[in-house]
């Protein structure tokens, strides 16, 4: 009788302290794991890094790492016993919401395991995150079509005792041994989709930057926003990339206004598209409208190096103009003879490009020559046929 009495006060204290809330969220910015480890025998536990998370400088997150060797260490977990544990039922948690960054060299597939009195339930399909990809987002449902694994999954979301989440190839609580890092940041848990009325969604280029900005006139659990870019030139294919995330509001009646600046420096696009992913803390997600900077403007003068290269038997020429300015494109063999008068005129300021065709050149190196009031730039191409 004494056991299931101090059973029953042990059981009671768990859930009282430790218990499961909608809209929870760790973001480690105390400094702290916040409940996060993977075993004492550990010899490389997780860790804080104050900077580097998704929003950039001063956005901390928790850096997970295996050695791929054997024993203590060689798999890639991290565990929580406390404030993720309870009963997810009565809290109307089902989905689990977070940021991840593989840092590592081989691709990780990552899942979430619950456990608890009615066995450990895994994702049945793990979220793919492949090397050194930058910050995703990713979410894992906790609902019968999504997990798999023990006996009972009402009881153990009713008594959850720790959540895991892990690298699995085939699936599974133990995890699989490889060497990896990864970043995690901005867990997050709540029980349905709401709402965020976003009233306008704005860029405009400023020198070499493009300025973000955004109004919602009210937010419902806005977990927060991530951003992405999409850039149009002949050297990349055109994909949404992620570039940056803004926290949002949580629930408020009130105008919140947001900003961003993008930095163009490394970018040679003369259009990018821009748009929000607007994240609930129960992980799901809505894209606002996409917003277009067209006829980019370049800061500084530039000759970019011709794509593709070696080549047969054209190739694009591009140059950026900060001004209106009288250009000449010319292109010499490895003689110095010039061989081709490509551009002759004025232009005006933007990013420009020239299809060159060397169908009636041989194969070898020739050079190209940008000239565009003081300024002047040569570069080396290579014909191949």
């Amino acid at each position: 009788m004494q056991l299931l009495i101090t059973c029953f006060l042990f059981s009671f204290l768990f859930t009282s302290i430790f218990a499961i809330e909608p809209n929870q969220w760790d973001n480690f910015q105390d400094g702290t794991t916040q409940g996060w480890g993977s075993g004492a025998s550990n010899p490389n536990p997780p860790q804080v890094m104050m900077n580097g998370g998704p929003s950039g400088t001063g956005d901390a997150y928790l850096l997970v790492t295996s050695n791929g060797t054997s024993g203590a260490g060689s798999k890639l977990i991290t565990y929580n016993t406390t404030q993720w544990a309870g009963d997810y039922i009565s809290a109307g948690v089902n989905v689990i919401s977070m940021h991840m960054n593989n840092y590592g060299n081989e691709t990780l597939n990552m899942r979430i395991c619950v456990q608890g009195p009615g066995g450990s339930f895994w994702s049945a399909v793990p979220v793919t995150l492949l090397p050194q990809s930058g910050w995703q987002s990713a979410q894992f449902s906790l609902s019968a079509a999504a997990l798999t694994g023990g006996t009972d999954l009402n009881l153990t979301l009713s008594g959850t005792t720790q959540v895991r989440i892990l690298h699995s190839v085939a699936g599974g609580s133990a995890g699989d041994i490889i060497t990896a890092e990864l970043g995690i940041d901005n867990i997050s848990a709540a029980e349905n989709p709401l709402p965020v009325e976003l009233v306008s969604f704005t860029a405009r280029q400023s020198g070499n930057s493009v300025i973000l900005n955004w109004i919602t006139s009210s937010e419902i659990n806005n977990h927060g926003f991530e951003i992405e870019r999409k850039l149009y030139d002949n050297e990349n294919e055109a994909v949404w990339r992620l570039i940056g995330f803004k926290d949002g509001a949580g629930t408020t009646s009130e105008q919140y206004n947001y900003s961003f600046v993008d930095d163009l420096s490394n970018t040679n696009a003369e259009k990018i598209a821009y748009r929000l992913k607007q994240f609930d803390f129960n992980g799901s997600f809505t894209f606002s409208d996409i917003v277009y900077v067209e006829n980019v403007v370049p800061l500084n003068f530039g000759l970019l190096q011709n794509f593709p290269n070696p080549f047969n038997p054209a190739t694009v020429i591009k140059f950026n103009l900060p001004q209106d300015e009288f250009v000449s494109l010319k292109v010499f063999n490895s003689l110095g003879k010039e061989v081709a008068n490509l551009i002759d005129e004025k232009r005006s300021a933007g990013i420009h490009q020239i299809n060159f065709e060397a169908a009636e050149l041989s194969s070898g190196i020739y050079y190209y020559k940008l000239s565009a009031g003081n300024f002047s730039e040569t570069k080396k191409m290579l014909l191949i046929k």
